[in-house]
């Protein structure tokens, strides 16, 4: 920023005036200004005088030091709030609505009027919104009413592949953040609520190593081990030399349990699956969104048989995290078609093989080691099956 759009600014709010000095002696003056510290800026010297710029709250003090030189002091130009204050001061419906405006955002400001989601890959944002109303959490709802905790023990606990949670309040906006885990647990190998502080065992197999760093191990090397068993227990236990127990202390338990694990993989890839063609044909209804409600446009209505929705919409905000409870968006119905995909025998039992490999990718990705990986494809008329064993070893405490 240059100085003069730096004086520009500062006088927009201070006020400034621009003056006409005439008659006695012009020099005098602007000496005893100096002197006095009054600063004038841009003199310009006229026809009819000398024109200068200088703050309104100087000019009465100017105003004496003009009386001593014998010149007259003219003003000629009023600019800054100050002075648009005085000049609007009988528009009494302006300054009301002013404060009508800044009570409605302080008002605003007490409520949620955006939710947004973080993270969500395989559950869309209208999946988890949806949810969230079920337990009563929804668009213009009190902030006083939120408590960031039980929704998220609420979303870990209706989804079991969502491994982590973080709910938190900014301005008037829920920020939900999530991490979900792209591999689904083998069923039967969930286990129970464990004591605060111990590790137990995420899933079945051979203790392969065991390295504790704090607590008390419960397992060795070359134990064989159950979903849900004790494996660092919380508890302390504190010996004297001669062997007796002391005391005990509760500590979070913590170490590393590898283990070699087997996987069982199955999956059944049909040849012929239903698919949706679109034809391309699409409409659209616009709609206002207003205090959390949708309110739609007249026009655009959907008349297809079989068609899909995407629904798209924009919260007004003044900044990042100070979302207004207006809005607006549309719904657009995209016309398809139901159709049959047919797959050749042999292009489907690639694809079965494809999967066992993504598979062990995410596997590996995950943090499990792949020792051994083997599959079998069988065919039928319908259909093909493909059988996997994966044998790894892994961290199995939690």
């Amino acid at each position: 920023m240059n100085k003069k759009a730096a004086m520009d600014r500062r006088d927009r709010w201070k006020g400034r005036l621009t003056v006409r000095v005439m008659g006695g002696s012009p020099e005098r003056f602007f000496n005893l200004c100096s002197f006095h510290g009054i600063f004038l800026e841009y003199l310009e010297q006229k026809e009819n005088g000398i024109f200068f710029f200088m703050e309104a709250k100087e000019f009465f003090r100017a105003g004496r030091l003009a009386k001593k030189a014998g010149v007259k002091l003219c003003i000629t130009e009023k600019r800054g709030l100050p002075f648009w204050l005085r000049r609007s001061r009988k528009r009494t419906a302006f300054y009301a609505g002013i404060l009508l405006c800044l009570g409605l955002l302080y008002v605003s400001s007490l409520f949620i009027w955006d939710i947004h989601m973080e993270g969500n890959l395989k559950y869309t944002d209208s999946t988890l919104l949806r949810f969230l109303e079920e337990q009563g959490y929804t668009h213009g709802m009190a902030k006083s009413g939120i408590f960031c905790e039980d929704i998220e023990k609420a979303i870990r606990n209706r989804y079991n592949d969502i491994t982590w949670v973080s709910a938190e309040i900014r301005g008037n906006r829920l920020i939900i953040r999530i991490k979900e885990n792209e591999l689904t647990e083998p069923e039967g190998e969930a286990s129970p609520a464990a004591a605060a502080g111990d590790v137990t065992a995420k899933k079945s197999g051979k203790v392969v190593s065991v390295i504790t760093r704090s607590g008390t191990p419960k397992v060795h090397t070359g134990d064989e081990v159950e979903a849900g068993q004790l494996l660092i227990s919380g508890t302390l236990e504190i010996f004297d030399e001669g062997g007796n127990l002391l005391k005990t202390e509760s500590v979070q338990a913590d170490g590393d349990i590898i283990a070699s694990t087997v996987y069982h993989y199955e999956e059944e890839l049909p040849f012929a699956t239903s698919a949706k063609h679109y034809t391309g044909e699409e409409k659209s209804r616009r709609y206002l969104w207003l205090f959390g409600k949708r309110v739609f446009l007249p026009g655009g209505k959907d008349h297809y048989d079989l068609s899909d929705q995407v629904d798209s919409y924009e919260t007004l905000h003044l900044w990042e995290n100070f979302y207004l409870p207006l809005g607006f968006g549309s719904v657009t119905f995209r016309e398809y078609r139901e159709a049959v995909l047919v797959l050749p025998p042999e292009k489907a039992k690639s694809e079965a093989e494809k999967r066992f490999e993504k598979y062990c990718e995410e596997l590996a990705v995950s943090g499990v080691t792949i020792r051994d990986a083997s599959c079998t494809v069988d065919m039928d008329a319908d259909s093909c099956t493909v059988t996997g064993t994966i044998h790894a070893e892994e961290s199995i405490g939690k």
